[in-house]
């Protein structure tokens, strides 16, 4: 098909130059066509493109397009009788056509055919000199136009092959190295420590899935609503935006095993060792984030810290008794002189041992989980700053207003891990350009009220809400992610506290979260605090 059209595409541009001509001989010299080799020329090339159409060239062998070319130089011969117009200039056409496809017998063989051409039809005025002269013209000029254009197209040829294999080869180097690239991928992918590469900007360049399952991240490398907050210890402070490992990295601080606590959206721990190295980047520099969870191996010094308190508290009472026997034995006067050495030994060893046991339970670990005072307005502020850039990404405005200082006796670790969980929610399920408002008050009681603008909740699912793993139908249509464990801990955290939570929801109108608390005792005038 591609050389049928080509034919095609030669044949008629030809016959369009030949058309307009034949109009402008109309136009201003019509009685040439009273020549007959002028209308036989004419309509030879009218005929010829009849057939180069009608051909089935498909079918044919490659020389019969040759003919085409040839016809085309005979009609071009049979004009040239009236040497008036001057048309054998045309004969260039059948030329480069040749020359284009063909080799150079062929172009050689239709410049004889012109010479017979122009011999035999061409117009012959003037002196033999004249005509010998014009026919080696011809034969010069088309000679030289044919073997410049054939030469030029074996190169053109010649060079199209080699840009196609260097094409080729290029196109096998990137497949190469795409699948090299994604082979590393996966490796990366399969190692459970957690690797990010992070610019000067803050702008995420790679991660694994590693990092994402840790830190909450899509496999586009966005924030999900409900992402994991750092901490400077377990159950201490949240770290702030500006000192997370993230921030520190694209800041190109070099880090070294540097202890980091993670709070997940599940509610679980993560002691993380992070270090950070240098990297080269295309247009800015490149910090390369290595995370290693090494909770499993706290966990398991922390059971054997257990299992030995254990051990330590259990071997205490045998000892106690023990000493103590041997005391009241040492204390009688009918002891023999070798029993009372005895019982001196195995008294000193009782209080050798009890003193190892006393050492050992001494150093266990245990969460202080002492209420003391919390300004809430801290803690709603310090969730709403690590929010912040999630609300900003999803268009959202998020207010923080009323009292400025609301102290109650509480937990600022559970208190933060409520909030967070309630303004994840409030997040999650407000459009761009919703608000979601945190109000706080502390008359007549301590309050805090979440207010959104999302789609609200039905009626019947706000029953169901503190339910573990309940989620809303329109949640699980909408795929927003979500566990269905949240309102639940939140009001497992709020009842420790000696509060309530209370949700109050209308569909298409937003939905508003009331959490009260206790007012903290007032001070004994007695009492040394109250005068500081």
């Amino acid at each position: 098909m591609t050389r049928t059209l080509s034919i095609w595409r030669w044949q008629l541009i030809f016959t369009a130059g030949m058309i307009a001509i034949a109009v402008a001989i109309a136009a201003f010299s019509p009685r040439t066509f009273g020549n007959p080799y002028v209308v036989s020329g004419f309509g030879t090339v009218l005929a010829t493109t009849v057939v180069t159409i009608a051909a089935p060239w498909s079918r044919l062998p490659r020389w019969t397009a040759a003919l085409v070319p040839f016809l085309d130089a005979l009609a071009i011969g049979l004009t040239t009788n009236v040497a008036e117009i001057r048309l054998g200039f045309l004969w260039v056409f059948p030329i480069t056509w040749l020359a284009a496809f063909f080799t150079l017998p062929w172009i050689f063989g239709c410049i004889g055919f012109i010479m017979l051409c122009l011999v035999l039809f061409s117009g012959h005025s003037g002196t033999q000199t004249d005509v010998v002269l014009r026919v080696l013209t011809v034969l010069i000029t088309l000679s030289f136009l044919g073997v410049s254009i054939r030469l030029g197209m074996r190169r053109a040829r010649a060079s199209g092959r080699l840009l196609k294999r260097q094409s080729e080869q290029a196109a096998r180097a990137a497949e190469r190295a795409e699948t090299q690239q994604l082979r590393v991928t996966q490796i990366i992918d399969a190692l459970d420590i957690a690797l990010v590469v992070v610019t000067a900007g803050g702008r995420i360049v790679k991660m694994n899935d590693a990092y994402r399952v840790l830190y909450g991240r899509d496999r586009f490398g966005a924030v999900l609503p409900s992402a994991s907050v750092e901490y400077d210890d377990r159950r201490g402070n949240p770290v702030p935006p500006e000192r997370t490992t993230l921030a520190r990295a694209s800041a190109g601080q070099l880090l070294a095993g540097e202890r980091v606590w993670l709070f997940d959206s599940e509610g679980a721990w993560h002691a993380l060792d992070v270090s950070t190295h240098a990297m080269a980047g295309d247009t800015e520099p490149t910090t390369l984030v290595i995370i290693d969870d090494v909770t499993a191996l706290i966990e398991a010094d922390e059971e054997r810290a257990a299992i030995t308190a254990i051990v330590s508290h259990e071997l205490r009472n045998p000892l106690t008794a023990i000493i103590g026997h041997a005391d009241l034995l040492l204390e009688r006067d009918d002891l023999p002189e070798r029993v009372r050495g005895q019982l001196e030994v195995i008294m000193n060893a009782g209080e050798r041992m009890q003193r190892l046991v006393t050492s050992a339970l001494d150093d266990p670990r245990s969460d202080d989980t002492e209420h003391r005072p919390v300004d809430l307005r801290d803690v709603v502020d310090a969730s709403a700053a690590s929010f912040a850039a999630i609300a900003a990404a999803a268009g959202i405005t998020l207010k923080v207003g009323g009292a400025r200082e609301v102290t109650i006796l509480g937990d600022a670790f559970r208190l933060r891990q409520v909030l967070d969980n309630l303004l994840s929610n409030a997040l999650k399920y407000t459009s761009a350009h919703g608000t979601v408002t945190v109000t706080l008050a502390d008359a007549p009681a301590p309050e805090i009220v979440i207010a959104d603008t999302g789609g609200g909740i039905a009626e019947n699912d706000l029953a169901r809400l503190f339910e573990p793993y309940f989620r809303t139908e329109s949640a699980i249509r909408a795929g927003i992610p979500g566990t269905g464990l949240g309102m639940g801990i939140a009001r497992d955290i709020v009842a420790l506290h000696g509060g309530t939570i209370e949700v109050a929801s209308v569909v298409g109108d937003g939905t508003r979260v009331i959490l009260r608390f206790p007012a903290p005792p007032a001070p004994r005038p007695d009492d040394p605090e109250a005068d500081s």
